[in-house]
């Protein structure tokens, strides 16, 4: 059976010309703001956001008009402490075992502006839908916020959150690199960095926690190669960078944000640095 995406609140507009796609990958999600310093550097434009997981609370942060620098230090602050807790209820009712709840008040005390009229770039945020089995994708009115939780609520760790009646879990599950909604308003060029690749592991893995979270990673990189491939040879423009790391950093680990900022950051200079590509990406 195919996958039907469902969009709430669309409003007609002008077909934008670039996208800034914007996946998951936990703390990896520090690259997003590396990636966006570089293109920032290198004068590159983008008329859309779309953020899946990680890349909607990057997206949310970028659309709503935060300088690159700002969300390179946000990320530079950040500690799993400001973004998840034990969820001590949810132990005895169930859901997850851990709770978004001060991500949800830093993004409330954060962001400039909480809602998407307000924002300064058009942003689409993806969640997956629990019941329906398939992706939802927020945008044009209402609250950032809540969809952006629901976006990174990884099912069996956070519990779902429920927005107009669904309950919602990560936009990884169905759409860790969100395409479709950019492929839906017709743009011509897509920019993205990928957060979750997954190089050969040098250790056994012996956690049940870590051999699940892998498993979804690889999961996930399948998905994407399949649709990367496909949107190709299809003729579709991607600028994107696929960053090489030289360590192993789990997906709720954020003492390395700096060096993934910087390795990002220099990897995107590079990348685009190429003969061809920057004149073509900052036209």
């Amino acid at each position: 059976m195919g996958v039907v995406s469902i969009d709430m609140n669309r409003r007609d507009a002008p077909a934008p010309r670039r996208a800034l796609i914007l996946c998951g990958g936990g703390a990896r999600g520090a690259m997003e703001a590396g990636f966006y310093q570089a293109i920032t550097d290198l004068g590159i434009s983008f008329d859309l956001v779309v953020g899946s997981s990680v890349g909607a609370l990057n997206g949310a942060c970028i659309a709503a008009g935060m300088p690159s620098c700002e969300l390179a230090d946000l990320w530079r602050r950040i500690r799993r402490s400001d973004v998840l807790a034990w969820n001590w209820r949810a132990l005895w009712r169930g859901g997850g075992p851990m709770t978004l709840d001060p991500l949800r008040r830093l993004l409330r005390k954060t962001l400039p502006v909480f809602r998407f009229e307000e924002l300064k770039i058009p942003l689409v945020v993806a969640t997956t839908d629990l019941q329906l089995g398939m992706p939802v994708h927020w945008h044009d009115t209402g609250d950032v916020v809540e969809p952006v939780i629901a976006s990174m609520s990884l099912p069996g760790i956070f519990p779902p959150v429920v927005i107009a009646g669904r309950q919602l879990v990560d936009g990884a599950v169905a759409n860790n690199v969100p395409f479709a909604p950019a492929l839906e308003r017709g743009v011509h060029e897509m920019l993205l960095i990928l957060c979750t690749c997954c190089p050969a592991a040098n250790r056994r893995l012996r956690s049940p926690l870590r051999i699940l979270l892998r498993s979804f990673l690889i999961s996930l990189d399948t998905k994407y190669s399949c649709e990367l491939d496909h949107l190709r040879r299809q003729g579709m423009a991607i600028l994107m960078v696929e960053p090489r790391l030289d360590r192993d950093v789990g997906l709720l680990d954020f003492s390395h944000a700096d060096v993934l900022i910087r390795s990002a950051h220099d990897q995107t200079i590079a990348a685009f640095a190429k003969p061809g590509i920057a004149a073509r990406a900052a036209a």
